[in-house]
């Protein structure tokens, strides 16, 4: 885990929870009141929580064609969206740092992810962007250069294109409706 970004979704890690939250609740009774060999004792509980977390990824699947041939190239490529998806990347850039071709990242992702590796970036940028617009004060054209976009025209443009409306009514409209209760890791305090 330490030597790339693995991303748990949400169902992978619902599934661990409650060993998660038990290993949670041991760690801090060690730190409280630690016994003999309480180093080793949170080493241990910490790799059991890392394993946790690395078998929600998807990774520790024995057979991944369950989930289809290219899910391990899906799943690198997920990571590395995550990471790049502001870099104004191209296909090729993804398929050259993934070490395979763009037919097979193109492939790969249609079988596991249901959908071409273009789609899936620009679904995670107007994702983000929609995140800023109701979350932020930031005047759109900052985000929209923030975002990795040259001209906050085609920004807009984008913006439309994926969420139906103009960035400006997006964010009036976010602004207007009443807060969601925070179901996420991330809106945790």
């Amino acid at each position: 885990m330490i030597d790339r970004p693995l991303i748990a979704p949400n169902e992978g890690v619902a599934a661990h929870l409650r060993e998660i939250d038990a290993l949670f609740a041991a760690l801090a009774r060690e730190a409280k009141t630690p016994g003999p060999g309480a180093p080793a004792m949170t080493a241990l509980y910490l790799g059991l929580v890392m394993m946790h977390l690395w078998r929600a990824c998807g990774l520790a699947r024995e057979d991944a064609d369950a989930l289809g041939a290219g899910a391990p190239t899906a799943q690198r490529f997920r990571q590395l969206v995550e990471l790049h998806y502001r870099d104004n990347l191209s296909i090729e850039d993804f398929a050259q740092m993934l070490g395979v071709s763009r037919g097979s990242l193109h492939d790969a992702c249609l079988r596991a992810l249901g959908r071409a590796p273009q789609q899936f970036i620009h679904e995670r940028l107007a994702t983000e962007a929609r995140l800023r617009l109701a979350q932020t004060a930031q005047p759109i054209e900052q985000i929209a250069y923030s975002l990795g976009f040259r001209d906050p025209a085609y920004f807009n443009r984008f913006f439309r294109r994926h969420s139906g409306l103009a960035p400006g009514a997006y964010r009036k409209a976010a602004h207007a409706a009443p807060p969601q209760k925070a179901t996420s890791f991330a809106a945790w305090p």
